[in-house]
């Protein structure tokens, strides 16, 4: 269907789909940090027009999660080590900041699901696939995020997880690190569950910040 034949509902509806499949994509390392993104591959990929693709990568360029090069196209934002860090730093601030009023927010009902969430993680970290990784991973922070009432504070928070690097197959390269990530998600439910906060504000620090053999300080 031609794009001026859609109902304005529809087109911002499969806009958002469209963005959050080109955002995914990123995420899970289909598009690599620094790679072009042709705008007719992705027509083709995602089966949509032109117009759709250019206007979800400027909104991707808003974000820093795209580049866009005068000339020559757009391509994945490949932050620096130096960008990496502040990045790492702005998000303990900013996730630091909303465990106090996850810890006061959430009942027991919250707590038994995000446990729930976390078992899921911890599945697809033994035996899920790159893709069902990152999603558990995703679920679970989203629905952790739920339970902090300053949505500003969660837009700014959601906005800087994507900024990257985001793909797993750069912050996970063991399965040591994986084991780490899930154990860091049960210790942020406990800490929820003891209302411990500044226990919880360590367990986000040091998730977001940890260091392995070989690894930048990226989180997750």
């Amino acid at each position: 269907m031609p794009e001026t034949a859609k109902s304005p509902k529809n087109a911002d509806r499969e806009h958002v789909q469209l963005s959050e499949r080109i955002v995914r994509d990123i995420n899970i390392g289909e598009y690599g940090p620094g790679e072009w993104l042709k705008q007719i591959d992705l027509e083709q990929r995602y089966g949509v027009t032109r117009i759709a693709v250019r206007r979800v990568l400027d909104e991707l360029v808003a974000k820093r999660l795209v580049e866009h090069i005068p000339n020559r196209g757009y391509r994945v934002y490949a932050l620096s080590p130096k960008q990496r860090r502040e990045v790492s730093e702005i998000r303990t601030l900013l996730e630091t900041a909303a465990a106090p009023g996850i810890v006061e927010q959430a009942t027991e009902k919250d707590i038994a699901e995000l446990t729930t969430l976390a078992e899921g993680f911890k599945e697809a970290a033994y035996n899920g696939t790159i893709l069902e990784q990152n999603e558990a991973n995703l679920r679970f922070h989203l629905r952790l995020l739920e339970l902090c009432s300053n949505k500003s504070l969660v837009e700014l928070i959601t906005e800087l997880r994507q900024r990257g690097p985001a793909a797993p197959v750069t912050r996970w390269h063991t399965v040591a690190q994986l084991e780490k990530a899930s154990n860091d998600h049960f210790l942020i439910v406990e800490a929820i569950r003891n209302r411990d906060v500044e226990a919880m504000k360590e367990v986000i620090t040091s998730h977001i910040n940890d260091k392995g053999p070989d690894r930048a300080a990226t989180g997750d």
